[in-house]
């Protein structure tokens, strides 16, 4: 986990700043009160300065833009805040202080992330015309791929140009549903449906996500991102490998995160690692959860029944389950076809159809 040092004079501010990044679990090595105590810090702490993020105001005692060049090598990133006394210019690259955690948070993942990128990590979400919806595993095996693809298809379906994109980049399996190869090469994005587009992020895009997403958001309806197992989200979060960034970017500027788990006990127990995980962590995407592969009967009632139990507790912003249907699935899978081509009366493609609808309206 990153370590921070704030500069900041304002208590208020300082004790918001340092509050919501220790809370999110960094560690917050010193709060210095004037310039001297920074500098004198730095000087006696060399190696733990060199790997922390400084957060500095321009309310400092003693702070200057010059003495801000002097140590600029000697921390890992800096990132400045505006305060009301100083607004005359006399600093560059300054933000305000952000009114919300999950918007400071965004901002510090930005650094993190990207920290030679500052003008495209604001605090504030960016306005589009498509619907970003991200779908994340609670663990292995849990049909996260099967759901996106089919999202996605079931959302042009209904005339709404989709783009289906790739974002586990640990293990993609996307491009081997659909027995496809050479996603990127024809052009940015792949048609492989009416209203139904799909691309692969690799390593290269992964350094201009926040291009191409801008991109992508302003010729399509519906983004659906899969983005594989998000079990250790709060490290993916505050690293900067470029395995990274699909998650971190969409923890916090996608609309929704869609979180599938297996209703089995293992699915169970997943759901609650991540949950838990969630709770201290801030993302700015909206919330749900699907329990997928449901029993059917009595005992799906009692799965049910615990799912809920268990999500309701963050408050989401829709519920679902998909009942299981193994027959469909595996015809689906063995075609490399989506569910609506294989067996559009089946359970679970109906499922998945009424999702989209909701999705839709």
């Amino acid at each position: 986990m990153p370590t921070v040092i704030t500069a900041i004079s304002a208590s208020e501010t300082e004790g918001f700043i340092a509050g919501t990044l220790f809370a999110q679990g960094w560690s917050v090595v010193f709060r210095a009160i004037d310039w001297a105590s920074l500098e004198g810090f730095i000087s006696n702490n060399q190696e733990i300065a060199h790997g922390a993020l400084l957060l500095f105001a321009s309310d400092l005692p003693g702070i200057s833009q010059a003495n801000l060049n002097s140590i600029t090598s000697k921390v890992r990133q800096s990132i400045g805040f505006s305060t009301e006394q100083q607004r005359d210019g006399a600093f560059k690259d300054l933000y305000e202080v952000p009114k919300s955690v999950t918007d400071l948070v965004a901002l510090v993942r930005g650094f993190v992330r990207a920290p030679m990128m500052r003008g495209l990590n604001t605090p504030q979400r960016v306005v589009r015309k498509a619907r970003v919806i991200a779908v994340g595993s609670a663990g292995s095996y849990t049909g996260c791929t099967t759901l996106a693809i089919n999202l996605a298809m079931e959302l042009s379906i209904l005339e709404k140009s989709t783009l289906l994109i790739e974002g586990n980049y640990r293990a993609p399996s996307i491009a081997a549903y659909l027995a496809m190869r050479n996603i990127n090469n024809e052009s940015q994005w792949k048609s492989i449906a009416p209203h139904l587009s799909l691309t692969e992020i690799n390593q290269e895009q992964a350094g201009r996500i926040d291009e191409l997403m801008e991109r992508a958001a302003s010729e399509f309806d519906f983004i659906i991102i899969d983005l594989g197992s998000i079990s250790g989200l709060s490290n993916r979060l505050t690293d900067r490998r470029w395995t990274s960034t699909m998650t971190t970017w969409c923890c916090d500027q996608a609309d929704e995160l869609m979180i599938v788990s297996r209703a089995d006990q293992m699915g169970s127990h997943r759901l609650t690692q991540v949950i838990e995980i969630l709770r201290n962590t801030s993302v700015r995407a909206g919330l749900s959860f699907v329990m997928n592969m449901k029993s059917p009967g009595k005992r799906g009632e009692k799965e049910e029944a615990q799912f809920l139990s268990r999500a309701t507790a963050l408050k989401p912003i829709r519920i679902r389950s998909i009942i299981r249907d193994s027959r469909a699935i595996m015809a689906a899978e063995d075609e490399h076809a989506t569910l609506v081509e294989t067996n559009e009366r089946s359970n679970v493609r109906k499922s998945i159809a009424e999702l989209a609808r909701e999705l839709k309206s």
